[in-house]
């Protein structure tokens, strides 16, 4: 056997066993099962080189993963930033784990456990809704450093990266108002969660430097997923055709394909008889039938920068904290047209 070498690492054994570096990680750490083939190989280059992975100080220093906390695990749009993010953690030699948390207290007790027991050297959390403090809660205690996604959160060592959901919003509103569109709704997510509180302000912005208002009955809230969507607009459809909006903004995607199937199961036409626009651009948007115009958020690039804003704080090569404000982009697909009668 070799003598060991300071200078292996594990980008050094990936190499020599011709996998990644993220396999290297799982096989040196033995935190998921690997073929056998593969941990043969891993082992024998690990061997070769003369590493020696020091368990106990990579422990003690928080040295190697990466946490990524997710609270909506059905919704796509936070797929790819957790595929954005492990690919930069795989890029920098970093294990990532997904842990998926729930409204249930005695899940988020046993979540905070488990975090307090990995070796780690940072968490990202993707947060739809922060149901509670229990996490910022396990930040102040082990000190480890926290980047939060979707959210502002009033700690000074917190970075945040959050979307300018406001403006997107407004330009999305602007869109359909140059489209003849002036009784326009908002298929509302939760009403306390910040991110929906932006999008209705960008409407109301929009609609207000027209002289415009958005009414009270053309903002029912719904639940932030397909079936929320089809029960929010089904309930638009039931006013008298003279009096029901002719555009809606949805919360989100999910919600807004909710939509688009109340509306044809109302007999009605999208965009013909009534133009929808949704909000995060998620892969099916581009396949609904009409194709989905929406608000694009670049979602895996959020992921990268997540780690990466990680890193930098890890190395003091930034000052922890602060808001990074990522802008969002307007998609004109299918979905909008002009009203009926309308010249343009």
């Amino acid at each position: 056997m070799n003598k060991p070498s300071q200078r292996a690492t594990l980008a050094d054994i990936a190499e020599r066993a011709g996998v990644s570096a993220s396999s290297v990680s799982r096989v040196l750490n033995n935190k998921m099962p690997m073929s056998d083939h593969v941990r043969a190989q891993v082992l024998a280059a690990a061997e070769s080189l003369g590493y020696e992975p020091k368990r106990r100080e990579a422990r003690e220093a928080n040295v190697g993963v990466i946490a990524l906390i997710i609270t909506e695990t059905v919704n796509p749009y936070f797929h790819e930033i957790v595929q954005g993010a492990q690919d930069e953690a795989e890029r920098t030699n970093l294990f990532s784990v997904v842990v998926n948390s729930t409204p249930n207290e005695e899940h988020k007790h046993i979540m905070v456990q488990t975090l307090s027991a990995l070796p780690l050297c940072g968490v990202i959390l993707c947060a739809g809704q922060l149901a509670s403090d229990s996490l910022i809660d396990f930040y102040e205690q082990s000190r480890v450093p926290l980047v939060v996604i979707n959210r502002r959160v009033a700690r000074a060592n917190v970075p945040c990266i959050v979307i300018d959901y406001e403006n997107a919003l407004l330009r999305a509103t602007q869109h359909l108002l140059s489209l003849g569109h002036t009784r326009i709704a908002y298929l509302a997510g939760p009403s306390a969660v910040e991110t929906s509180q932006l999008r209705r302000r960008g409407i109301e912005l929009a609609l207000a430097a027209q002289g415009l208002s958005l009414h009270p009955e053309f903002c029912p809230a719904s639940l932030p997923n397909v079936t929320g969507g089809f029960q929010a607009m089904s309930n638009l459809l039931h006013l008298a055709e003279a009096e029901r909006p002719t555009a809606v903004i949805a919360y989100n995607d999910l919600v807004a394909i909710g939509a688009l199937n109340a509306v044809r199961a109302a007999g009605l036409r999208v965009p013909e008889d009534i133009s929808v626009i949704g909000c995060d651009d998620i892969p099916m948007a581009t396949y609904t039938n009409p194709p989905l115009t929406t608000v694009s958020i670049p979602k895996y690039q959020i992921g990268k920068l997540a780690v990466q804003t990680l890193c930098q704080v890890r190395a003091k090569q930034a000052a922890p904290g602060g808001y990074t404000q990522i802008e969002g982009s307007l998609i004109v697909r299918d979905s909008t047209a002009a009203v009926v009668g309308t010249v343009k």
